[in-house]
């Protein structure tokens, strides 16, 4: 383990990292110079000296802290021969002349431009310059926030949010559109994507709700390793997989707010996600913003080093949220130094600080000051400064940017509205039936009013399209940041409305009710958006609803992240409420099908008890138009699967699906793996081979299999799930536990076996007293396996570590190395 906190020259142990750079030294020809295919003097010079170990060498102290040092650069006109002077500094130029920054970011999908063509053009330009001008020409790596999709550019995919990639159970489809975004980053230019989110999915309340897969810790890790996968396809462009660790459970429900948990959670449910996904050996792992029992996980030694890089085997670079050194006086109020949480942070394990672009938080100046003071001081090492820099720069050799620093301007327009069957197909396996009242699907002759939030008043244009995309598209959280302009950008793709145009036989009847996205003001009808409804609006709905055949409402929220998203109630907005109100009213008899575009679970009984059929869309994206109108319509049995539970309220939150017992008065509205069709699925002879196992280590999956047949009259997708539905054990077994899972397609009538892998490692529990401190293990005893109505038993011989054989403290029980009296104290903890 590297000493990061004194400098006494000792050498550092541990393997030589899988990123020592490797390659040999040699002339290579950098790619197109900005706009002319020239390649400079220059960058022929560069590509002679690739050593990384002779270059770490050769910098400066101050150079070394320049390369950790991340900024947030805003926005910049690529037509200009001038860098501007917006940034917090003189000149743009100087971040890399006079600091020599190791790398930007355009935070929260907002690129220089929203062009396609301009924005790869000014990154060029600005790499040359930075080339050019910095002491020692290394290139720079530009972060962004492609998401879901490469959701920064006008004419981009969007595909459907991590709300609706967690409802579809197909970790394939995940990881397609995950190369698809990957491709389209890389040629616009991108070096790194913050992603994926590995979060769960427990507290609807936090506004990053969408940003997450799932609440089973499971799924949410094999799709994050997918997900890995798919980014780091393209070998231009490397993965984040954040925010490590338990940032999702604030204990107030607001974003970047401290988590108290048990050392049992964190080793059963929050961590394993992360670890998963680190199987797959992302470049670069992002730090939670929060607390953990007490500790910024900024400053935790035992997270960043001993569990991600010691017992997690991770070797990559490790960056901070933003402005997140400073967090830790502005939002944890930990102390009143700046100098001491840069000292916690570099000691604990971060080896590139992100910067933002304003306000009070120190800029790139400072931070880089601050440091070179504290190794100068011998409080943080230069072995330290160095392990950083080294990760730092074989993560751009790894990436190709010393031999080819800028990219084809060519290639851009090929790919950055690709991946259309990839979106559709999650588009359409992620629309989750949550009632039916045989209101769907429909005919397609009816005459339809839909109606709905989707008019911005002073804007004078309609924009439910906000709320079919969410945050992190086109802007920090909605497109130009909540206030699209008539004729764009927009990201490709057709609206609910044109979709439905284009289907229906009868008439449709459009009547959008007011809807204002305010990413940013507190002060409106609902923490994510501001709605309304006219007296105008409900005279117009009213007489539309009286002679129709069918209403379809749209219900749910703006676009918004982050703390600016954080929510206190579920309900609906009032002004939604009273205009499904108005349509019941109206309308007794006519059937009336709610759509519900959100990114959490908004909307209860005193809505949806009021509607005969409800379809939670999420935030589908760029296809979710289509997709929305053909499962109204038919064309798209729904086969999505809730990922989460969906509370009655938020007097009932948290509310996790593999809870604690007793439950009582906590069943939720609609609970995880729900999700009705339009045809029936029944189950027979549900088996486990092998029926018993002797020890977990060594046997980590048995396999189930279930007779399926689709007993309805129509053709038909369906997920089979396997849960562990009732066990025991020498510590408190979690309500259900998500085994395993298989989408199958069957037409009417039509039956099939499914064999499905069952991974034991989501049976492991962390045994003995309260502190939860001893290796996980797979108890012995009998558990339940259910698939509907159908159960089985598989039985479990003796106890079995699969995932984590050591406890949570730093060394192994039988080393020899922990203090005189621990091990005997720790044993007795297991009694």
């Amino acid at each position: 383990m590297v000493d990061r906190r004194t400098d006494d020259g000792t050498e550092k142990n541990g393997d030589t990292s899988r990123r020592t750079f490797l390659k040999a030294t040699g002339a290579a020809t950098a790619s197109a110079g900005v706009g002319t295919g020239a390649v400079s003097a220059a960058s022929e010079d560069r590509a002679e000296e690739t050593d990384v170990e002779a270059m770490l060498a050769d910098l400066t102290l101050e150079q070394k802290v320049g390369q950790m040092t991340q900024v947030d650069v805003g926005t910049f006109d690529p037509e200009s021969a001038e860098i501007p002077d917006s940034f917090g500094v003189e000149t743009l130029g100087e971040y890399f002349s006079e600091l020599e920054l190791g790398s930007i970011i355009s935070g929260g999908a907002s690129p220089p431009t929203f062009d396609p063509e301009e924005t790869v053009t000014g990154i060029n330009a600005l790499q040359e310059y930075n080339l050019d001008n910095a002491d020692h020409s290394i290139p720079f790596l530009w972060g962004v926030d492609a998401l879901h999709g490469n959701t920064l550019l006008a004419g981009s995919t969007s595909f459907p949010q991590r709300i609706n990639m967690g409802a579809t159970r197909n970790i394939e489809a995940i990881e397609d559109a995950a190369r698809q975004t990957a491709d389209s980053a890389a040629a616009m230019g991108a070096h790194w994507t913050f992603a994926p989110t590995t979060d769960l999915q427990r507290d609807p309340r936090w506004g990053r709700f969408y940003e997450g897969i799932t609440e089973d810790p499971a799924y949410l890790g094999e799709v994050s390793k997918a997900r890995v996968r798919g980014l780091e396809s393209n070998d231009r462009l490397c993965s984040t997989v954040k925010h490590f660790g338990a940032y999702s459970i604030p204990e107030n429900g607001n974003d970047r707010a401290h988590a108290r948990t048990s050392m049992r959670d964190l080793r059963t449910s929050l961590l394993p996600p992360y670890r998963t996904a680190l199987e797959a050996d992302p470049a670069t792992v992002m730090v939670n913003s929060g607390a953990v029992n007490g500790k910024p996980a900024h400053a935790s030694e035992w997270l960043l080093t001993q569990m991600l890089r010691e017992r997690y085997g991770f070797d990559g670079v490790v960056v901070s949220d933003y402005d997140d050194f400073y967090r830790m006086l502005s939002n944890h109020d930990y102390t009143d130094s700046f100098r001491r949480t840069v000292k916690e942070g570099l000691n604990a394990g971060v080896d590139m600080y992100m910067i933002g672009n304003g306000g009070e938080a120190p800029g790139p100046a400072e931070f880089i000051e601050t440091t070179v003071s504290l190794v100068e001081d011998g409080e943080v090492s230069t072995e330290c400064i160095d392990e950083s820099v080294r990760r730092i720069l074989e993560l751009k050799d790894e990436l190709g940017l010393f031999e080819e620093p800028t990219v084809d301007e060519s290639e851009i327009d090929a790919v950055l509205g690709g991946g259309q069957a990839e979106s559709e197909q999650l588009a359409r396996e992620s629309m989750v039936l949550l009632k039916n009242d045989d209101a769907l699907p429909l005919s397609g002759g009816e005459d339809v009013l839909l109606a709905g939030p989707g008019y911005d008043p002073d804007l004078d244009l309609e924009n439910r399209f906000l709320m079919r995309h969410g945050g992190w598209t086109l802007g920090w959280q909605g497109i130009e940041e909540g206030a699209p302009s008539e004729g764009g950008p927009r990201p490709r793709g057709e609206t609910i409305t044109e979709a439905l145009e284009g289907s229906l036989d009868g008439t449709l009847t459009h009547v959008p009710t007011d809807f204002r996205a305010q990413p940013y003001n507190p002060e409106t009808s609902d923490a994510n958006g501001d709605f309304g409804f006219t007296d105008e609006q409900e005279a117009d709905v009213r007489e539309a609803a009286g002679s129709a055949d069918a209403v379809v409402v749209v219900l749910g929220e703006g676009p918004h992240n982050e703390g600016f998203g954080d929510r206190n109630e579920l309900a609906l907005d009032p002004a939604q409420r009273e205009l499904v109100a108005a349509v019941e009213d109206e309308a007794p008899d006519t059937p009336v099908v709610g759509v519900v575009l959100a990114g959490s679970p908004r909307g209860g009984t005193e809505t949806f008890d009021s509607l005969d059929a409800v379809v939670f869309a999420g935030q589908p994206g760029s296809d979710g138009g289509h997709a929305i109108a053909e499962t109204l319509l038919g064309g798209n049995n729904p086969s999505g699967k809730l990922a989460f539970n969906w509370p009655e309220s938020v007097g009932k939150v948290p509310n996790n699906y593999d809870a604690y017992p007793p439950l009582d008065d906590q069943e939720p509205l609609y609970a995880f793996g729900h999700g009705l069709s339009y045809t029936d699925f029944e189950y027979s002879g549900l088996s486990v081979s092998p029926g018993s196992v002797s020890d977990p280590a060594n046997t980590p999956t048995v396999t189930a299999s279930v007779g399926v047949e689709n007993t309805g009259d129509e053709a038909g997708e369906h997920v089979v799930e396997v849960y562990n539905t009732q066990s025991y054990g020498s510590v408190l077994q979690p309500d259900r536990r998500l085994l395993g899972y298989e989408r199958v397609a069957l037409d009417a009538g039509e039956s099939t076996t499914v064999d499905l892998d069952l991974d034991l490692s989501a049976l492991e529990v962390v045994p003995g007293d309260v502190p939860g401190i001893l290796p996980k293990v797979v108890e012995p005893g009998e558990y339940e396996l259910t698939a509907g109505k159908e159960t089985t038993t598989l039985s479990v011989e003796n106890a079995g570590s699969i995932t984590d054989d050591r406890p949570a403290v730093g060394f192994d029980l039988d080393d020899g190395n922990a203090p005189a009296g621990l091990v005997e104290f720790l044993r007795g903890l297991g009694r």
